[in-house]
């Protein structure tokens, strides 16, 4: 869908579609609460609601660990909006009760009752719907059903396990699914029937969103769990070989390893990314725009080898390698650059790492080089952080076997000609056992070396971003957070797509004391906001113990010292300077425009937060708004405040792009 004018600076409110109550509500929020929300959001004359990805992640919480990148999640269905749910009526009600008590949504337990509620239905209106013309018409324009279908009732036979541990259909073929749908045929019908449902109430919403002047913004994720639909049924398109993550930073510095798998790019373009155009369309059904979760992987993707646990060993996909020519003609022998890609030891390099466990470690996990009695390797079955964190050892003893596996110049490569640099080569002890002119003439390799990537990743996000970009008249949106490549903001501009600016992470890191970038040097083309799913809020922010107040109320523009806690008259302030950025969109998350109101402050910020990156459990993907939808219009001191500021930046003079 196209997102229509732009010709005035627009402002939008940033909430997962699970974190939305209605008088209808049943634990979650779903599809058809959109509609009320978006009266809410009209009547404080916002623009635009963004969602995180609402697929089906089966019974997983995190939406960004879905089992398909076409299907809904069926936790989204208005159960009492269907046909035949009169029948059920007391049961539905006494969950809707039952799960109202509770402040955060419990997934696994909505998700259950939800689709046991489904499966009822269905059954008692079976005969319509195993006959239903319009079902079937609309099963031959989604191509994707069937196949999803089949995956999704193998997956509930084999007790929700991986493919990859199923008896049977694991490398499925087109025959496949047709005996899957012929033996399984009820059960098939039943997950197209969901889908097909929660298509029609997700387009309903849309419909009514687009009567209100209402945009809707989604998410779609570069990435698709391993375990889905996808990956199972269209194996060729994807790479098991590695995982997906990102290279280390100052945020953590052993880097991430999301566990999904790469895409194998050149079998894609070969398709003419099929895929990735049908899953574009898919998405156009619902959304206005849409953000390009980890956009940089369009770039060059972090790839971390199957074995690995963290993001450590990784590297850039596509890059350009060391070539053993190049290495050799600088002076470097077979075996030296081998012993910077797997080094081995000595007893009194091993001390150095381990300390007092030098001994029981040499008993254990290493073994000595072969043809030598004095160099030390580790045993093959401990060579892989996987191997290293299972053991059952203290944690600083695991740390220390960490920092000698981690101690090389050159990551381990299948290929034997291709070398590419360890992410923090330059201060592994291995590389300082060289003689000075080696590691000085390695120095100037590798810094050459990774200036020469930038024009490689810039043609490779040329190619791809223009296929996502010209694929629909979606508005185009990219989240270019982390190790941003020197070509982003020109790849991004030629496409006219819209980059992410997260005020927090938007300062000059180069400058003394890390000046905070001024609003009016926000690119036009850039969605900003405070906050996002994988932050604190900006009251949460208030609260960290490493964050300076002082630094960023005066970038803020407020007079005197930050206050030791924010209340709404502060909060106004520091939005209002928000608001004031030379960005097209500025969506907030909802929590801090609840933070302009005096109503939610008994709320403590940290029950706030939607997910904390690197933790499992209960807190994270589960945030619900502590009233329902329905109420907020009566919320008169926060709909005033909103529609104060947003009148402020609407009737800003917006120059031609």
């Amino acid at each position: 869908m196209q997102y229509g004018d732009l010709s005035f600076f627009q402002t939008g409110v940033a909430i997962p579609l699970f974190s939305l109550r209605s008088k209808n509500s049943i634990g979650t929020g779903d599809f058809l609460d959109l509609i009320p929300f978006g009266q809410w959001v009209r009547s404080c004359e916002l623009n635009v609601i963004q969602l995180l990805p609402v697929n089906d992640t089966g019974f997983e919480s995190s939406p960004y660990s879905a089992r398909s990148a076409f299907a809904l999640n069926p936790i989204f269905i208005n159960l009492q909006a269907l046909e035949g749910s009169k029948s059920f009526e007391d049961e539905i009600l006494k969950a809707q009760e039952s799960f109202e008590k509770e402040a955060r949504m419990d997934y696994y337990k909505v998700a259950s009752f939800k689709r046991e509620m489904l499966r009822k239905i269905f059954e008692i209106r079976y005969s319509m719907i195993s006959t239903s013309k319009k079902l079937a018409q609309w099963m031959l324009l989604n191509d994707w059903v069937r196949p999803y279908a089949a995956y999704a009732v193998l997956k509930t036979l084999n007790k929700e396990a991986s493919w990859k541990d199923w008896d049977d259909y694991r490398e499925p073929e087109e025959a496949d699914i047709e005996k899957i749908w012929k033996k399984y045929k009820k059960d098939v019908l039943f997950q197209a029937w969901m889908q097909w449902e929660a298509e029609a109430q997700f387009s309903k919403a849309v419909s009514e969103l687009s009567k209100m002047n209402v945009r809707l913004k989604g998410d779609i994720p570069i990435l698709i769990n391993e375990d889905s639909a996808d990956v199972w049924f269209h194996r060729g398109y994807f790479s098991l070989a590695d995982r997906a993550g990102a290279p280390p930073d100052m945020y953590s510095y052993s880097g991430q390893n999301w566990g999904f798998p790469t895409y194998r790019w050149d079998v894609l373009e070969q398709d003419d990314f099929a895929w990735w155009r049908k899953r574009l369309r898919q998405a156009a059904k619902f959304y206005n725009a849409y953000r390009i979760d980890h956009v940089l992987g369009f770039f060059r993707i972090w790839e971390v080898p199957q074995k690995e646990v963290t993001g450590m060993l990784g590297r850039f996909e596509p890059s350009i390698p060391l070539k053993w020519q190049d290495l050799q003609a600088a002076g470097f022998c077979r075996e030296s650059l081998e012993y910077l890609k797997n080094p081995n030891f000595g007893k009194d390099q091993l001390w150095n790492f381990l300390g007092e466990y030098t001994e029981a470690a040499l008993e254990k996990y290493f073994c000595n080089l072969p043809g030598t009695t004095d160099r030390y390797i580790f045993r093959e079955e401990y060579s892989s952080e996987k191997a290293i964190v299972s053991l059952l050892e203290p944690q600083a003893f695991k740390d220390a076997l960490l920092k000698v596996y981690w101690n090389r110049v050159f990551v381990p490569s299948s290929v034997g000609d291709d070398y590419y640099p360890f992410w923090y080569w330059y201060e592994q002890p291995v590389l300082f056992t060289l003689p000075l002119n080696e590691q000085e003439t390695l120095r100037r390799l590798i810094t050459e070396n990774a200036s020469a990537q930038e024009d490689l990743w810039k043609q490779n996000a040329l190619k791809l971003l223009s296929v996502l970009a010209k694929e629909t008249d979606m508005l185009v949106c990219a989240e270019d957070l982390g190790a941003v490549p020197r070509c982003v903001p020109f790849v991004l501009d030629k496409l006219d797509i819209l980059s992410l600016r997260v005020e927090r992470w938007c300062r000059n890191w180069d400058s003394p004391y890390s000046p905070y970038y001024e609003m009016s040097d926000y690119p036009r083309l850039s969605v900003c906001t405070s906050s996002c799913h994988d932050t604190s809020t900006l009251r949460g922010l208030w609260e960290e113990p490493d964050f300076d107040k002082n630094l960023f109320w005066g970038h803020a523009y407020q007079s005197g010292m930050a206050p030791e806690k924010l209340y709404p008259d502060h909060v106004r302030g520091i939005l209002s300077n928000l608001l004031s950025a030379n960005s097209l969109l500025c969506i907030l998350p909802i929590q801090d425009f609840f933070a302009l109101s005096n109503q939610f402050y008994s709320i403590p910020a940290s029950e706030e937060r939607i997910n904390i990156p690197g933790t499992v459990g209960p807190h994270n993907w589960s945030y619900r708004i502590p009233l329902r939808v329905e109420e907020l219009q009566n919320s008169w001191t926060l709909n005033f405040e909103i529609r104060n500021l947003v009148s402020e930046r609407k009737n800003r003079m917006i120059w031609k792009i």
